[in-house]
């Protein structure tokens, strides 16, 4: 659920709110919001449109982010109202681009509808869920219907995709660090650095 975890921030065993912290900042009498590891999306989602719709809102919709709950449809309705925006105007309103059937394809789609909406992986094995497939596709049997060994090990595989990805794309960053710094002539007045324990900091900060 990116509407949700892209605006809470994991610090000493809790979420924190991304909003509230701002606004701490600016305020320190603002209480700042944090809830359990534990604490469900919809908990978390009721707090973004309860107390921070009109940024949680523009946030999203500045990230392309969708926001598609059906409990804050009312909340985002009423911002686009106040803004003087269309429903067309919003990120899961478009209609999407529909591509050509394919078992790879079908296993992906599964796949980031598991993993985009924080669903089980055990929820491919729901019959009624199956039973809908099926119905939307004459030729599909159910042995083309993937179960969840299958989901599992695809998860994993776009997992370590996006690890090799990740892993080139910050390859040059200490490079690119430098460079930022020099071309605002404040290398010089650099005084710390704030990183994580990742053995990659380690030999960032010393080739630093």
């Amino acid at each position: 659920a990116k509407d949700v975890w892209t605006f809470f921030s994991q610090m000493e065993r809790r979420n924190h709110c991304i909003f509230c912290q701002q606004q701490h900042a600016a305020n320190s009498h603002v209480k700042a919001t944090d809830f359990g590891l534990k604490t469900g999306t919809g908990t978390l989602r009721k707090h973004l449109y309860d107390n921070h719709l009109d940024a949680w809102v523009a946030g999203c919709d500045r990230l392309k982010i969708p926001i598609t709950a059906e409990e804050a449809q009312p909340f985002l309705a009423d911002y686009r109202r106040r803004h003087g925006q269309s429903a067309s105007e919003t990120g899961s309103s478009k209609t999407k681009d529909r591509k050509p059937f394919s078992h790879e394809g079908f296993v992906n789609a599964i796949v980031e509808f598991i993993v985009g909406d924080d669903q089980s992986i055990n929820v491919i094995e729901n019959q009624q869920l199956r039973a809908i497939f099926l119905m939307l596709r004459e030729e599909l049997k159910d042995a083309d219907i993937p179960h969840r060994t299958t989901i599992r090990k695809r998860i994993l595989e776009v997992w370590e995709e996006h690890l090799d990805s990740l892993e080139k794309e910050m390859a040059h960053l200490g490079h690119a660090f430098l460079h930022i710094l020099d071309r605002l002539s404040i290398l010089e007045k650099l005084g710390w650095v704030t990183l994580d324990n990742a053995s990659n900091n380690d030999t960032f900060m010393r080739w630093l």
